[in-house]
């Protein structure tokens, strides 16, 4: 017999294979979760310790810097927790000062906000550089290096605003007419507005300069610039809030040796002494009194409301 060969070939088609890799299912046990609760907790802790440390340095530096060399009085002592009192109150009366601060400089409320506003809009495209990363466009390198000289002038203009004469003309010490109380506080208060912005400027330039992708060098210079213009700056606003703040803060009105008819403001204590503000003959004085055996506290008054209620008015 003729053998039989098939005529027809079947066409071959690649097939395509699929492997499937089980694993065997592993139960988690309770002990394999990480608690994450203990290093939130610790992370709290250290971040509150952190801001009331800040509060009480800047509230015991705003007194001893400010308050008590405005009020004539520069051996003022603070009580310990008198600092965290003091950074309160100038926490508190942030909103207050900005806003007075508008109402009475708006051409430097302007320039305020556009400092703070040119740093704000920079820190979404700021990307710092990746270890082992590719190197940036020389675009973005160019930019970068244009926002670190804009923080190297942006902390100049800081630095010279602390000691310039228009800031300094808005810081006095307490006038001896009493009739100039009410406007030196509100100098005070546009001084203190200006100053909280002043160092949010600079916070917000501190973090842009950690951020841009420049070398480290020049990474170097711009967040040491950055860096001491904040501390520079701080201590200005807590010099200012502080004096206002405390101005501001009713006090004990009080008699010596039962003499009704004469009330003083006290101020605060020295080493030595007690520290009172009198209005006679038309003169604010600031009084240091050896510790008097008698003190009779009749009301209580904040300094400036002392001072106005004491102005001789015109017939």
């Amino acid at each position: 017999m003729p053998n039989i060969t098939r005529t027809t070939s079947r066409p071959s088609s690649p097939k395509s294979k699929l492997l499937i890799v089980r694993q065997p299912v592993k139960s988690v046990g309770r002990h394999d979760h990480h608690e994450r609760t203990p290093l939130r907790l610790a992370i709290g802790v250290i971040v509150a310790l952190g801001v009331i440390i800040s509060v009480w340095l800047l509230g015991h530096l705003g007194y001893r810097l400010g308050f008590a060399p405005l009020v004539r009085a520069p051996d003022l002592l603070g009580e310990p927790g008198s600092g965290l009192v003091t950074g309160t109150l100038i926490v508190i009366s942030v909103p207050r000062v900005i806003f007075r601060a508008g109402l009475a400089q708006p051409f430097w409320l302007m320039v305020a906000f556009a400092m703070i506003a040119l740093p704000a809009a920079s820190l979404a495209a700021a990307k710092p550089l990746a270890p082992g990363g590719p190197r940036p466009k020389k675009e973005i390198t160019y930019l970068a290096s244009i926002g670190a000289l804009l923080a190297l002038l942006s902390a100049a203009a800081l630095i010279w605003w602390t000691g310039s004469s228009a800031r300094m003309s808005l810081v006095g010490a307490l006038p001896i007419n009493p009739a100039h109380a009410l406007q030196w506080h509100h100098n005070l208060q546009t001084a203190a507005g200006l100053d909280v912005l002043a160092v949010v400027t600079a916070a917000l330039w501190v973090v842009l300069a950690l951020r841009l992708p420049i070398q480290l060098w020049l990474r170097a210079i711009t967040a040491s610039a950055a860096f001491f213009t904040l501390v520079v700056v701080s201590v200005a606003m807590a010099m200012t809030n502080a004096a206002s703040a405390q101005i501001a803060q009713p006090r004990s009105l009080c008699a010596f040796h039962g003499d009704l008819a004469t009330t003083r403001v006290i101020l605060g204590s020295t080493p030595q002494h007690t520290a009172t503000l009198l209005v006679t003959d038309d003169l604010a004085i600031v009084e240091l009194h050896h510790s008097p055996d008698a003190i009779a506290v009749t009301a209580r008054q904040s300094i400036v409301n002392y001072l106005t209620d004491h102005t001789p008015h015109p017939p």
